[in-house]
């Protein structure tokens, strides 16, 4: 017995210093590789004989001066070094491996300064990764910034004429281009930090570009300014665009394919959009005040096949009600993340939705909302703390809340910090005046565990007499 005893042992020990992944199959390990850094591909050439030359099939391309190899004084010049010298060798072992000439994802990322005079070692990678038909590429440098004058990284002509790119990412470079711009097999997009020198560029972008189906403009800089920025395209169908204070620059959308259009920092009477009559998700985001607020209630109006509505930071509008209205309106979505910082109350009038059947709403409780009765509406409410001391103030605020959204709802979420935001003092519900809502099923999520549930729940019985379903936190209590 004691003899099977170490047998077993000793057989357990050897399965566990098994090696299991060099049992998969090389084209599995290669797939695993491809999501590493291309410093730790390479390193793992001195694992075993088999290892000595996987690193050369690994169809991903992936290099960062952040890494920790390169995280010290002098850095950057090794950083160049070892980029340069990683090409070489992929560039001549293709002629001994037929898999190593396969280059589907280049990644190039210089967070610290980039020096201009290696512009030309830049070009040479990129042409590398471009011969490959390299299909995504992932460009982030930062700008160099040499005797008192910003300089950023100019795209080559190699990159913006590749039969084979179906995705460009860029991050910190200058689009001032002369050359001409073939794209043919793009289908996404994004520009992040991007100067344009002239409105055209991105015109030209989108012209030499006929497969585009994502655009994502974020944080760039614009040249042009009383120009309009012109966004055309007859295959767009997603376009994000983060405006950050550029309310100087209008914007002129035509797309005729476009599903989803999300803009950040908007002045809408600024914005107009042409042919845009596919649009099913709309997402709008303010942040100036005093916008006239008719364009952006006839535009909602007017979109044939709207079905998702997102408006963010109303409040800067500083209005007293919006109006929507839409035949087709599905999903409202209203959003005041930071609003505990004003006190300036909103009301959504929604005039006509007849398909409507969910709102959601997150920020302040000086909300309110009028509309028609339905019985199948959801409703989900997201609360944010306003005050460290949930005082008489918090709970008349709350009250009036309850009673704005006194409409016929099937089902509403309630979200709030925790369960001392709901739950009433016995001296406050004597000098307050009994809600009486109609709602039937509520469902209560707090950020913490609730402490005094069985209060919580005399609380919302006391205010929801009519209520026949209960949930707090998932947990069915009626």
């Amino acid at each position: 017995m004691a003899e099977m005893g170490k047998k077993r042992v000793k057989t357990t020990t050897s399965m566990a210093d098994e090696d299991r992944i060099s049992k998969l199959p090389d084209t599995v390990i290669v797939h695993i590789l491809s999501f590493l850094p291309t410093v730790d591909v390479v390193r793992t050439c001195i694992l075993s004989r088999r290892w000595k030359f996987m690193w050369f099939s690994v169809p991903t391309l992936s290099f960062s001066d952040a890494t920790a190899d390169f995280q010290w004084p002098g850095a950057l010049e090794k950083f160049y070094k070892y980029v340069d010298n990683c090409l070489e060798n992929r560039r001549r072992i293709m002629y001994y491996i037929v898999d190593s000439a396969v280059i589907t994802r280049f990644k190039l990322e210089m967070r610290y300064f980039y020096q201009t005079s290696r512009s030309v070692l830049i070009d040479k990678w990129l042409a590398f990764a471009i011969k490959n038909r390299v299909k995504e590429l992932y460009l982030s440098l930062n700008f160099s910034f040499e005797d008192d004058v910003t300089y950023y990284y100019w795209l080559p002509e190699t990159v913006v004429n590749s039969r084979y790119l179906t995705t460009l990412e860029l991050d910190g470079f200058d689009l001032d281009t002369a050359y001409s711009i073939r794209l043919p097999a793009l289908k996404t997009l994004s520009l992040k930090d991007v100067v344009f020198e002239e409105n055209n560029v991105v015109v030209k972008f989108l012209l030499g570009c006929p497969s585009l189906e994502k655009l994502v403009l974020s944080s760039s800089y614009y040249n042009f300014v009383g120009h309009p920025l012109r966004l055309q395209s007859l295959s767009l169908k997603f376009m994000k665009i983060k405006y950050d204070g550029l309310d100087v620059v209008p914007l002129e959308v035509e797309a005729m394919k476009l599903e989803t259009l999300v803009v950040k920092g908007l002045i809408f009477e600024n914005t107009k959009l042409l042919a845009c009559t596919a649009i099913r998700n709309l997402s709008l985001s303010f942040d100036c005040t005093n916008q006239d607020t008719s364009l952006l209630e006839y535009v909602i109006s007017k979109l044939p096949l709207l079905e998702n509505l997102t408006l963010k930071n109303c409040y800067y509008l500083k209005v007293e009600h919006i109006k929507i209205s839409n035949q087709q309106l599905k999903i409202l979505n209203l959003k005041n993340k930071y609003s505990y910082e004003k006190d300036y109350g909103m009301n959504f009038i929604i005039e006509s939705a007849p398909k409507l059947v969910s709102v959601c709403y997150e920020g302040n409780t000086n909300f309110s909302i009028t509309m028609e009765p339905s019985n199948l509406l959801k409703g989900k409410f997201v609360i944010l703390k306003q005050h460290e001391n949930y005082d008489a103030n918090w709970f008349t605020k709350m009250m009036n809340l309850f009673l704005n959204l006194n409409c016929s709802w099937n089902v509403v979420t309630l979200h709030v910090p925790s369960d001392k935001a709901l739950i009433l003092p016995e001296d406050f519900k004597r000098i307050c005046r009994r809600p009486l809502l109609n709602w039937k099923h509520l469902r209560i999520i707090t950020d913490y565990k609730p402490m005094r549930e069985s209060d919580l729940k005399d609380t919302l019985m006391w205010i929801l007499p009519s209520l026949e379903t209960l949930s707090i936190n998932e947990n069915g209590v009626l």
